[in-house]
């Protein structure tokens, strides 16, 4: 009887404990949709933070460069969705990104400051390759071709025709 009443206020205390821990929760996640891209080809890296509704959140912001080797084209805008009834939301930004040199880059983890606290997301890696190109048949290469006119073709100029004689 003893140790019953003593786990049951252990569970309370407990259960109250998570519940008030939970309420508080920051997470901070950085995914990559391809790990592995061309060099000139472009990725996609996904920031997500979950936090409750109350908080304010700072979000890492880029210039034109991500890493030394890793360039940001675009920085979308900020998506924000209400969860719980309100009580959370979830931000959400993408950063689309290329590279133009072919080598292993270490992504470091994206900082968010919320309520001046700094939550860290996980690292990210991205494999940039570089085009195979086949030296053993130079053959199959061909040069630049010249400039070439374009055919004069009587139907791009129909309406141009018409219109001027209508009004003549």
């Amino acid at each position: 009887m003893k140790y019953r009443f003593f786990f049951y206020v252990l569970v309370c205390l407990l259960t109250s404990w998570s519940e008030g821990v939970r309420a508080q929760s920051v997470t901070v996640d950085a995914s990559i949709d391809s790990l592995e891209i061309l060099i000139g080809d472009q990725a996609k890296v996904k920031l997500q933070v979950s936090l409750d509704a109350d908080k304010r959140a700072i979000l890492p912001v880029y210039q034109d460069t991500l890493v030394t080797g890793i360039e940001i084209l675009d920085v979308a805008k900020l998506d924000t969705q209400l969860l719980n009834g309100g009580k959370r939301m979830m931000l959400t930004r993408e950063y689309t990104i290329t590279s133009f040199d072919s080598a292993l880059y270490f992504l470091p983890p994206m900082e968010v400051t919320v309520d001046n606290k700094v939550y860290k997301s996980q690292p990210l890696a991205l494999k940039v390759f570089s085009i195979p190109v086949d030296t053993l048949h130079p053959d199959q290469f061909f040069g630049q071709k010249t400039v070439t006119n374009a055919p004069l073709v009587w139907s791009d100029w129909y309406m141009a025709t018409a219109c001027g004689l209508f009004l003549i």
